[in-house]
């Protein structure tokens, strides 16, 4: 399907049709004698636009099309447009096209390889992008561009030593994205080095990530790792109430972690204290925290209890299923989180893609830190 309505798209095409015609015929200077020397297969490029068959239209517009300084923006856009529709193998096509032309210019040419690229991106056809993309890097004048597409192309390979080795060279030409994702790329090498039982390169590296930025909680999650793979359980507590007062959001990831850890003669003091503090800021995270503390199967824990029927009591997308008043208040908490247990947990506010697992880097969009807890539930 496309991402424009049909309409909108014989608009546009009709528009590109109206530069292609006037800078191969040189409209607005002899209008009349330009069409009397109309080629009949551009009316009938026409005749497919008024008939609603775009496609057909393109390919009719494509093959007369020439690739001189006049209409080579044309192929350009005509390349976009396609691109973004998704229909890449004709935006290829279109771009290929403009390279086999001895006669481009070459600032043309180094544009038609960046779209290229942005063409083999956009068709998952990473190693060629990665190739194109390195290339166009070398041109001054779309370093920033070329360069960044290529750290997008590192990411989707989890290839985040080159993705950060990219990052400094755009911090170099002050076109960089935030610190953040740097931080991330380091926490990605963090992770891998746990995971490999290196634990020392994994501290190395959350420490750099705390210097890159700061709050990060990401980062304080991955030592609460590490401590309590090292036995130490008081310090992960300490490093996840930290990374959970550095963003709340991560309490539905991160609440069953936390309550493990600190067992279950700790447990009630403990929600009493999350209780009193998420109060004293406001009603969407009490919201949080009790959609958190019912997808851990703790909707009977006596500190929750007020929590929750003010939660269901107040809000109004939850009062349809509060009809039966606060006696019901655990059977109903109980029904939620069954629902909660096979829900689409987190959403990104990106994109809206969503799902049952929390990602630090959106796999849709390839936003980071977009994620946030959002349960797509149907209440019965």
């Amino acid at each position: 399907m496309s991402d424009l309505p049909l309409l909108t798209w014989v608009l546009v095409l009709a528009a590109l049709v109206l530069g292609i015609l006037a800078g191969h015929f040189g409209w607005g200077k002899r209008w009349p004698a330009s069409l009397s020397r109309l080629h009949p297969d551009y009316l009938t490029g026409l005749d497919y636009l008024v008939t609603e068959q775009p496609d057909r239209a393109l390919d009719m517009f494509l093959k007369l099309m020439e690739a001189n300084a006049e209409t080579v923006e044309t192929h350009f856009a005509l390349g976009s447009l396609y691109r973004r529709r998704g229909e890449v193998e004709r935006a290829i096509r279109i771009h290929q096209n403009l390279l086999a032309r001895k006669e481009l210019a070459p600032e043309h040419r180094e544009q038609a390889l960046l779209a290229l690229a942005q063409d083999y991106l956009r068709a998952g056809v990473l190693d060629r992008a990665e190739g194109l993309f390195q290339q166009v890097s070398e041109v001054p004048r779309l370093r920033a561009s070329a360069l960044d597409a290529l750290r997008g192309v590192y990411e989707r390979q989890h290839d985040w030593q080159q993705a950060l080795g990219i990052y400094r060279q755009l911090e170099r030409i002050k076109s960089a994205p935030p610190r953040t994702v740097a931080a991330h790329y380091l926490c990605e090498l963090a992770s891998t080095a746990i995971e490999q039982g290196d634990i020392d390169a994994a501290r190395e590296l959350l420490i750099r990530s705390d210097e890159e930025a700061r709050p990060f909680p990401r980062a304080a999650l991955l030592s609460a790792q590490i401590a309590e793979r090292e036995g130490q359980p008081e310090l992960a507590v300490k490093l996840l109430r930290q990374a959970l007062s550095e963003s709340p959001t991560l309490l539905q990831e991160e609440l069953p972690r936390l309550l493990k850890l600190i067992g279950t003669e700790k447990r009630d003091s403990f929600l009493r204290e999350l209780v009193a503090q998420t109060e004293r800021r406001d009603f969407d995270e009490l919201k949080r925290l009790v959609f958190a503390a019912i997808a851990a199967d703790l909707g009977s824990a006596m500190p929750l209890r007020a929590s929750i029927e003010k939660v269901f009591s107040q809000d109004s997308t939850l009062q349809a299923v509060w009809r039966e008043g606060p006696a019901q208040s655990e059977r109903i908490a109980q029904e939620i989180g069954a629902l909660l247990a096979h829900a689409e947990k987190y959403r990104c506010n990106e994109c809206g893609f969503s799902g049952r697992n929390f990602y630090w880097h959106c796999p849709a969009c390839h936003s980071w830190d977009s994620f946030e807890a959002y349960a797509i539930v149907k209440l019965r």
